[in-house]
This record gives C-alpha cells, sequence and structure tokens, in this order.
C-alpha cells in the first residue's frame, strides 16, 4: 500500500500539499492557526495565545470552542504526516514523516557552504528555485509570524546572494544581466547584488555602464544611510577602470541573453591541452583580420579552441563576445534569426533580419563567434561578407568543417593533436598533447587512473587510433569504466581492422571519428542505442521529462532515465545543467544518432513526438503565464525556444497546419512579454500553409503576425492583417482570444483613430468576458483603462484600473497586477503623481518578477519620467539609456517611440535644445509625435515643448536639427540618444528636475 507524501508548504502562502496535490484548509482563519504552530517549530503553542493570534483586538466568546474545531478539522487535512497533540502547555505540531518547505529550505542552503558552482551550487540552485513568494503570503506581517517570516527571507537573500556568485563563476553573464538588474530594482540597499551586476555588465564589455551602476549605488546608499560603499566596492570600481583582467570570466565568454552554452560547459571542466600556440597565432590573426574560420573534421576541437579562443581576447572588444550556435538550426532560411537571437534583437521596423543585424552591429567592436557552420554556408557565408564589409570593428570566427569560401578569408586548419610515434621515447610520449588528454580524462573517468611508464605505450597507441581527435579520446576513455587499457586497445584494434581503416588525412580522420562513434554505438545495448537515436531529434537540450514523453521504448518495464544515465556514463550524452537537470547530444554523435534513425525509419514517428511534447509544453505553459508561477513557465518556455523552433519547422514542413496553427498561437503571450517577436513571424508564415482556412486557431494566428507589424511600427499592414483576422473570425466562428481586437485597439490608437480604437477595446473586453478567461479580462480593462486616461477621462480610467486588479487577483499572476498597477499609476499621474510614482514603481517591480520585459519596460517609462519631473533627471535619463536598448534590441518601434517623446521633454528640461529638435524631428518623421497613449496633460505639453524649441533655437538651427532628425535611421536614432544620455548625465550641473507647464 503506497503512504501518501504530505508536505506543509509556507513559501508564498500556507498549504498542505499530499502527492502533489492540495488539500482545504477551510479559510483564512485555518491557515492562520497552522500558520502559528509551524512558526513555533514544534514548541507547544498555548490556547491563549492562539486566540490573541486569531483575534487581536475583539476575540468572540466561542473562540476557545472555535480553535478546537479547526485543530479537529487540521487533524485530518495533515495525517498522515503530521499531527497536532493537546499537551499541558497547548496545541504542538508533531511531524510523522512529512517535511516542512521552509525547514528544507534551510537545509539546502546550510548544505551550500561555498559559492563554487560545484560545491554547493546545485544545493543553492535548488533552494532557490524553491521560493515562490513571501513567507507565510498574506499573513507575513502578523506579529506572531513577523520574526519567523524576517529570518527566513534573510535567508533566502543570503542564498540569492551566494547563489548569483556561484553562477557568475560559470555561467553567462549576458544572460545573467537583467537578473541581476531586477534584483537592484527590488533590493536597492544591498551591495553585493550591485558588485554582481557590474561584474557582470563588465564581462559583456559594457565598461561605462558598470561604472554608471557604482554611481547610482553610491548615490541611493549616501541619499538613504549616508553611509559610503563598501572597500570592496570601490576597488572594484578601480579594476574595472583599469580593465583588470582579474575580472575577466574566465573561461567563460559572454553569449548573449539568450544563454547559448560554451564549450568549456558542453564538455565539462576539462584542461585545455596542446592549443597553445594555436590561440596564440589565431589571438594576433584577430587584431587585422575581419573573418577567421576554424576548419577541421567533426571532433577536432573547433568549437573548443574558438571559445577559449574569444575568453582570451574578449577584453578587447567593447561590446563583448557572442557566441552563435548553429549546430542544431537545419533550416537555412532561419539562420539569420537564430544570429539575431543570440545577439537579443528582433527586425527592426520595415527591415529585413539580415539588414537589423547589420545596422546593429555597424558600430559595435564586438567579436561574434559563429559556431557549426558547415551545414548552412550558404545562408552564412553571404551574411558574413554583408558585415565585413559594413562593420569594421567587428571580428567574425567561425567554426566549420570546410571553408565559408569568401575572398580574402583567413582559414585556420586546426589538426587533431600531436601522437607519439610508435618508437618515441616514454618521456616523449608522456608529454605528447593527445597523451596528456588521454591521461586527464581517463584520470576523470576512472578516479585512481595514473598514466605510468608501465601502460604508456599502450595509451599513445590508443591515441594513434584515435588520430589525436579530441572528441574519440573523450569517448575511449569513457569505455575505462568497464576495462582496462590494455582491452580499450585490443577492441579498437579489432574495429578498425574491421573497417578497413588505413587513411590519414582529412578524409581518414573524418573515418576515424565515424567509426570511433559507429564503435561507441554498437557497444550500446539495442535499448541504449534506441535512446540515443530519439535523443537526437532535440534542439540545443532536453530534461528528463521531455526524454521520456519523446523516446519510445519496445519493453515499458526499462526505464528512459536510467538509458540516458547510461549514455552520459559512455560519454554519448553530456549532462550540461546538473541543477535541472538538462542534457545534450553533441553534434557529431547527434548528426550519426538522426543518420541512424533515418536508416531504420524512426525518425518521422520521434519527430511527431518531439513535435506533440513541445505542443503540450507550449498549451501548459500558456495556462501557466496566467497563475503565481508565471516566471517558472516564462523562463521554462524562453529555455526550450530552440525545441520550439524545430517543432514548429517540422510542423511546417509536414504541412500540419493544426498543429503549427497551435503551437505560435499557444506561445503568443510569451512572444509579447519576453519581447521574443520572432515567434510572430513563425505565425505569418504559418498562415499560409495549405489547409489553414477554418482551422480554430487561424484568427489569432494572423492576430499574431499584426501585432508583430504593430510593434515594428508598420501601423497600415497591422490594421490591415487584424482587420482580416477579424473578418475570418466572423466568417468561420472561430475566437481569435482578443489578439486581433487587441491590435487594432493599439493601432489605431497610435494612429489617433481614437473612438474607432476604443471601440475596439470595448469588443475585446466583451469577448473577454464571454470567454471567462481571466487573464484575458485583467488585460483588456488595463488597457480599456490606459485609454480612456489618455484621452482625458482618468476618473474612468481609475475606475477601469480597479476592475482590472479585481481581475488580475482572480488571475494571480505578476503580470496582470503589473498591468494593473501600471493602469493605476497612469490615471493617477496628473492628480497624486507620488502615489502614481508607486504604483508604477511598484508594476515595474512585479514585471521583473515575472520575466516579462515588454510591461517592465512600458512601468520604466513613466517610472523615469516621474523620476525626473520630481527630483533626479539625470538618473532618469540613466535609466531611460537601458529602456531605450531594450526596444530597440527587441525591434519593438510602437512603445521606442513612446519612450522617446520623454527623453525629448527631458533633453529640453536641462536645456539641451538642438539635440532636442533632432529627436522632435525624427518623433514627427513616423507619426509619433502626438500618437497616444500619454498621461492627457502631455499632449498640451508636447505643443508647448516645441513652441519652447522654436522660441530658444534660432529657426535655421532649429530647421536643420527636425530635418536631420526626419532623416536618420532607427539605428542612428538611437547612437544619436544614447550619444546625448551620455553627455548630458556626465554633465553634474545640469540636474534640476523637470518643470512642466501646468496645462
Amino acid at each position: 500500500m503506497t503512504v501518501e507524501v504530505v508536505e506543509l508548504r509556507i513559501v508564498g502562502g500556507v498549504a498542505v500539499v499530499a502527492d502533489g496535490v492540495r488539500r482545504p484548509l477551510g479559510g483564512p482563519k485555518s491557515e492562520l492557526l497552522l500558520a502559528v504552530l509551524i512558526a513555533h517549530a514544534g514548541q507547544p503553542v498555548s490556547c491563549d495565545r492562539l486566540v490573541d493570534a486569531l483575534w487581536p483586538h475583539d476575540p468572540p466568546k466561542s473562540a476557545v470552542a472555535t480553535i478546537q474545531s479547526l485543530v479537529s478539522r487540521l487533524r485530518s487535512v495533515l495525517d498522515p504526516g503530521f499531527r497536532i497533540d493537546l499537551e499541558t502547555a497547548g496545541y504542538h505540531l508533531v511531524t510523522l514523516g512529512g517535511e516542512v518547505d521552509m525547514i528544507r529550505f534551510e537545509r539546502l542552503v546550510g548544505e551550500s557552504p561555498a559559492t563554487q558552482f560545484d560545491r554547493g551550487g546545485e544545493a543553492l540552485g535548488s533552494a532557490v528555485a524553491a521560493w515562490h513568494g513571501p513567507a507565510f503570503g498574506i499573513f507575513a506581517d502578523h506579529p506572531e509570524l513577523r520574526s519567523t517570516a524576517v529570518r527566513v527571507e534573510e535567508l533566502r537573500l543570503v542564498a540569492t546572494d551566494r547563489w548569483m556568485e556561484a553562477r557568475l563563476a560559470t555561467d553567462d553573464a549576458a544572460q545573467m544581466v537583467g537578473e541581476l538588474e531586477s534584483l537592484v530594482v527590488l533590493h536597492p540597499l544591498r551591495e553585493t547584488y550591485w558588485r554582481l551586476l557590474m561584474v557582470a555588465l563588465y564581462r559583456c564589455g559594457r565598461q561605462a555602464d558598470a561604472l554608471r551602476r557604482a554611481a547610482e549605488f553610491r548615490s541611493a546608499l549616501q541619499d538613504e544611510t549616508g553611509l559610503s560603499p563598501s572597500a570592496v566596492l570601490v576597488d572594484l570600481e578601480a579594476q574595472i577602470l583599469d580593465d583588470d583582467p582579474r575580472l575577466a570570466a574566465a573561461p567563460q565568454v559572454g553569449a548573449g541573453r539568450r544563454g547559448n552554452r560554451t564549450a568549456q560547459q558542453l564538455f565539462g571542466p576539462t584542461e585545455f591541452i596542446g592549443r597553445d600556440m594555436v590561440v596564440s597565432d589565431l589571438a594576433s590573426a584577430l587584431i587585422d583580420q575581419p573573418v577567421i574560420t576554424i576548419v577541421g573534421p567533426g571532433g577536432v576541437g573547433k568549437t573548443r579552441l574558438a571559445t577559449w579562443l574569444a575568453a582570451t581576447v574578449s577584453a578587447r572588444f567593447d561590446h563583448g563576445v557572442t557566441v552563435v550556435e548553429l549546430a542544431s538550426q537545419r533550416d537555412l532560411d532561419g539562420t539569420a534569426r537564430v544570429i539575431a537571437r543570440a545577439l537579443d534583437i528582433q527586425p527592426y521596423q520595415l527591415q529585413t533580419i539580415e539588414s537589423t543585424i547589420e545596422e546593429h552591429l555597424t558600430s559595435t567592436k564586438m567579436l561574434l563567434v559563429l559556431d557549426n557552420c558547415e551545414h548552412l554556408i550558404d545562408a552564412v557565408a553571404p551574411l558574413v561578407d554583408r558585415l565585413r564589409s559594413s562593420c569594421p570593428e567587428l571580428r567574425i570566427l567561425a567554426t566549420s568543417r570546410e571553408p565559408l569560401g569568401l575572398a580574402g578569408e583567413y582559414v585556420h586548419v586546426l589538426h587533431p593533436l600531436h601522437v607519439p610515434s610508435s618508437d618515441a621515447s616514454a618521456l616523449d610520449k608522456r608529454s605528447s598533447a593527445a597523451v596528456l588528454l588521454f591521461a586527464a580524462r581517463a584520470a576523470s573517468a576512472t578516479p585512481g587512473f595514473v598514466l605510468t611508464d608501465e601502460n604508456v605505450d599502450v595509451v599513445a597507441d590508443i591515441c594513434r587510433r584515435l588520430d589525436g581527435l579530441p572528441l574519440g579520446v573523450e569517448l575511449a576513455t569513457a569505455r575505462l569504466r568497464t576495462m582496462g587499457v590494455g582491452t580499450l586497445s585490443v577492441r579498437l584494434s579489432q574495429r578498425a581492422e574491421m573497417a578497413g581503416q588505413a587513411q590519414r588525412g582529412a578524409d581518414g580522420r573524418h573515418r576515424t571519428l565515424h567509426h570511433l562513434v559507429e564503435w561507441s554505438y554498437d557497444m550500446l545495448t539495442d535499448a541504449e542505442r534506441s535512446v540515443f537515436e530519439q535523443l537526437s531529434v532535440f534542439a540545443g537540450g532536453f530534461d528528463l521529462t521531455a526524454a521520456e514523453a519523446v523516446c519510445s521504448l519496445d519493453d515499458p518495464g526499462e526505464s528512459v532515465l536510467s538509458h540516458v544515465s547510461g549514455l552520459v556514463d559512455k560519454s554519448m550524452v553530456v549532462l550540461i545543467d546538473p541543477t535541472r537537470p538538462r542534457y545534450r547530444v553533441l553534434e557529431p554523435l547527434r548528426e550519426f544518432g538522426l543518420d541512424r534513425s533515418l536508416e531504420r525509419g524512426d525518425v518521422i514517428a520521434t519527430e511527431d513526438r518531439h513535435l506533440e511534447w513541445f505542443l503540450g509544453l507550449a498549451m501548459v505553459g500558456a495556462g501557466g503565464l496566467d497563475s503565481p508561477d508565471e516566471l517558472v513557465w516564462s523562463d521554462d518556455l524562453e529555455r526550450e525556444f530552440d525545441n520550439f523552433r524545430a517543432a514548429h519547422v517540422t510542423a511546417v514542413g509536414r504541412g500540419d497546419a493544426r498543429r503549427a496553427l497551435s503551437l505560435v498561437t499557444c506561445l503568443a503571450e510569451f512572444a509579447i512579454r519576453r519581447v521574443q517577436y520572432e515567434i510572430t513571424t513563425w505565425a505569418e508564415a504559418t498562415t499560409l500553409l495549405p489547409g489553414v482556412y477554418g482551422e480554430p486557431d487561424l484568427p489569432m494566428a494572423i492576430g499574431l503576425g499584426a501585432y508583430g507589424h504593430f510593434v515594428r511600427g508598420d501601423m497600415a499592414q497591422a490594421v490591415a492583417l487584424a482587420e482580416h483576422a477579424v473578418q475570418v473570425e466572423n466568417d468561420t466562428g472561430a475566437s481569435g482570444g482578443g489578439l486581433p481586437e487587441r491590435v487594432l485597439g493599439n493601432a489605431l490608437f497610435y494612429l489617433e483613430h481614437t473612438d474607432e480604437a476604443l471601440g475596439w477595446m470595448r469588443r475585446m473586453l466583451d469577448s473577454a468576458r464571454r470567454s471567462d478567461n481571466p487573464g484575458r479580462t485583467a488585460h483588456a480593462l488595463y488597457m480599456l483603462s490606459v485609454a480612456s486616461t489618455s484621452t482625458g477621462d482618468s476618473i474612468r480610467g481609475a475606475m477601469l484600473a480597479g476592475e482590472a486588479w479585481e481581475a488580475a487577483k482572480r488571475v494571480g499572476s505578476p503580470t496582470a497586477s503589473a498591468q494593473a498597477n501600471y493602469a493605476r499609476g497612469l490615471a493617477l499621474e496628473s492628480v497624486d503623481p507620488d502615489e502614481a510614482f508607486d504604483h508604477l514603481e511598484l508594476a515595474s517591480d512585479l514585471a521583473a518578477r515575472a520575466g516579462n520585459r515588454w510591461v517592465q519596460a512600458f512601468a520604466l517609462t513613466e517610472v523615469h519620467w516621474l523620476s525626473a519631473r520630481r527630483d533626479d533627471p539625470l538618473a532618469a535619463l540613466r535609466g531611460y539609456a537601458n529602456v531605450v536598448d531594450l526596444w530597440y534590441r527587441g525591434g519593438d518601434w510602437a512603445n521606442q517611440w513612446l519612450s522617446l517623446r520623454r527623453v525629448l521633454a527631458i533633453f529640453l528640461g536641462l536645456q539641451a535644445f538642438e539635440p532636442a529638435a533632432v529627436l522632435h524631428g525624427a518623433l514627427n518623421a513616423v507619426g509619433a509625435a502626438h500618437a497616444l497613449p500619454f498621461e492627457p496633460t502631455d499632449a498640451e505639453a508636447l505643443v508647448h515643448d516645441v513652441d519652447r524649441l522654436r522660441s530658444e533655437l534660432d529657426e535655421a538651427t532649429f530647421v536643420s536639427a527636425e530635418a536631420r532628425g526626419a532623416s536618420m535611421t532607427d539605428h542612428e536614432i538611437v547612437t544619436f540618444v544614447n550619444h546625448e544620455i551620455a553627455l548630458l548625465t556626465n554633465r553634474p550641473e545640469a540636474a534640476s528636475p523637470i518643470e512642466r507647464p501646468q496645462a
């Protein structure tokens, strides 16, 4: 008989969970009573004390009887993991095999005494991941619970401190910048997060931003406490100023926000052996050569060399290093999008993705690493040729099995590691690179292995048979767990003879690796071979749950988990993240696995299960975004982006309109919240498939494509597509999920067709209410509130914001709450700026906690504006630099223009009249000068601003500046704004608050 596992939870609120299912507690009084018993950690609590806790002011006469009744009910809920005993001293919570999440949290943190990722990092990660909200939830401030809640909260912060330090030592710094930015907003006086953010920014090549953050912290600390930063932070500032090499991420390389993994992560913590001279030569070549391609057979170590080289030279590049993994990309047409995603950019308005990449990189001093290009040369080569011509300070480092074929391309042929001849001395054999690598990997695979005079000849023979290929050494040494070096040598010799292996040179080395992979594959059991082939369908990586869903086993009694573990032991699969855990099949092995799967005719069925699993994940994730666990789901969807892309390619390639449509529509809200607009292009492509008409998800997919045009500033096409989606809704009866109406409301509002826009927004709200979808209803109320406020009806705006808040409470997601607070803040801006600021700042904080980049930037646009008006325009400008960068990278020009209007007003307030006139020209040229939404008085203020510009500047200067702004490209506008912000924020005399005329 199976015994239920009962868990008490206080993180995020009080709950009792049995085998993953919440048990009803009977209301707030029961929850509070249980919370008090938990907080007293097994010590008796008197009945009088419980009465005071539950009724602090006026307890009823039946209070004691009520407590007895509540305890009786709780006893049945807690069984069999806990019980409540009544003793002389009071009620006592006794543990009977159950677990309290608070105690588990304390234990996990206690198991992590060091910040090293490999010694405590896993426990730290588990502890931080277990946190879903404040201890005791809504009761956190109760007098009986406050001390425990504060203690656990501080413990969480300590765990987060140490976890972030551990990750920064091993993880991608660029990926962590956003998380650390959120942490300094949430904990503005906690120096640890500021220091980690400074280091992360520095490692991304953003030295000026790192120093700016130091200045912000010093100012905030002085204002709040009168104190100065610690000597540690002061020393860190000096290191950043001096470009101290100790700050470099060793040996990691920043790989863009999307988190492409470096070779060190893929291969594990092995030494980099035998390539010192190559690294030195290529580092010198990178000074003058715009394009370098490292060429060699599979398994020779091209990825490892490129990544190690990038780490070595990263300090040279002001804008850092971005590593783009192309191995899992199979679609030529999507290659540029993979590169754009690694750069964290989306298509700019009215531009192709290729021209967007070119414009983004034009003035950057960056190293772009394109890894595994051989199967995409027809797409990569033209783009690389284009970039090297237009981006003078860009350096491109590619890895491929063949050159890109460009004129002037610097090609380095990477040879295998040096192997000793059979008649070499024992000393020469022991010191050869291949033997040294073998010894290092063998010691890792079988602790206790030592290279000796007795076994060096056998090891050298094995390395010769492996042609010195590093991946071959990895695979061969994995077999030492089950056989000695002598047996391994014999087996390799037999395999070579059977294969007729005698050639050398490039072709022979390809054959060497192929036969070694084949030998490793043949030594697997039938079930392991099947699992290995099926795992090869994953793009980027997979976790165990996905593996179990995609892999089909003939014997239902066997476990996918055990086979994955076995494949890891045999180096056929790599563990890339032990905290989840998460795995990957390295590309040469993945190619082999896919080929075998094709030969056996199994790949179609495996791809189908892969598509079905990730479609299911997208469906569940779409619901998860409208829940308190929004951040968890958003991060999960982000992590699987490459697999979603592969699943969509599968569906489109098969003409499977139904599942292709379903996939993109399930990811629609994720795409918007994470500013992940590549998915809008998937949607638009999907709507062109044969047989889409009549599919229930078609209107929403068309609406998502329309949304992509809206954010890129193409209002006419956005309106046309959204109207088409509405027509399809009307013709077929299918629902667009409110997305076509959302686009029409936004775009028409932007075009100042106010009445028509409001009509679509009201229709969106009616549709949401009919759908009984709280998330859609909360969003529609938020939009209608903002629209009402922007058209001058702030009272109705405030009322609708209140309704949005009530709807948000039903949804429970941070995004819904953030949007409601944004709407409230906007409605209050003109009547109570201080309260408006609090709501808008809370909206930004909530959005950050949800991973919602869109709402966070939207809210920060107003937060910085109010800051500029009331106390600190320079700090506001520094904040706007980050907002402008986010919209620019996301390709969201609809919102970019709204933020730039605020920047224009601050320029004017700081008497930067000519830059303000340039920005006015740019805004006017795209029709965004008066586009809605904004706070009502801003319409009149904007007219006043332009009049003031004309009066402060002579006519010729004003006309020239306005014309300059009107002629600028997107990239030139952003570059201009960032340059002016940098100039102004280094001007201490220009620090008075912004004064706006009273409307």
